[in-house]
């Protein structure tokens, strides 16, 4: 299985969630710049949406051993964006308590249904995000940046 298989089924899930929602993959039709957080100088995220102003990101991996990088990947997009999501295969890591802790949302993808479940939701009202931004502050001028981009890439 490719990873890139795993996009598709979540940019459904997140439509189906309200957002209107892109697969960017490895294109770089929308690059996130990150230079004066990291010394990269931009990213490009797997999944992303908007939905009321707010954006939503979600990193896919299919390898349980780059669960630490995938998730050092989340906390760099927790800085730029309202929602931030880790999708796995389902199967592939059925449980990571971590997440809840930081603000990240846990999606297992099930490739033969296209069926997502979130393992570890997160409150889409954004009534929970109070609760994280001490530990991850959002830069909520660069979100709202991102916002207009994801919007032009929707379209």
């Amino acid at each position: 299985m490719r990873q890139s298989e795993l996009y598709e089924p979540v940019r459904r899930w997140l439509i189906a969630e309200g957002f209107a929602a892109t697969v960017l993959g490895t294109r770089l039709s929308l690059v996130i710049p990150i230079s004066d957080l990291v010394p990269m100088p931009y990213k490009v995220p797997d999944v992303v949406g908007i939905r009321d102003g707010r954006a939503a990101i979600v990193e896919v991996e299919q390898d349980k051993a780059r669960f630490f990088d995938a998730l050092g990947r989340c906390l760099l997009w927790k800085c730029t964006a309202s929602f931030v999501f880790l999708a796995y295969p389902a199967g592939t890591v059925d449980r990571a308590p971590l997440l809840r802790r930081l603000g990240v949302g846990l999606l297992a993808v099930d490739v033969t249904g296209g069926a997502v479940t979130p393992l570890i939701p997160l409150s889409l009202d954004g009534s929970g995000l109070h609760s994280v931004y001490e530990l991850h502050p959002l830069d909520f001028a660069k979100e709202q940046q991102l916002c207009r981009q994801i919007e032009a890439s929707c379209v």
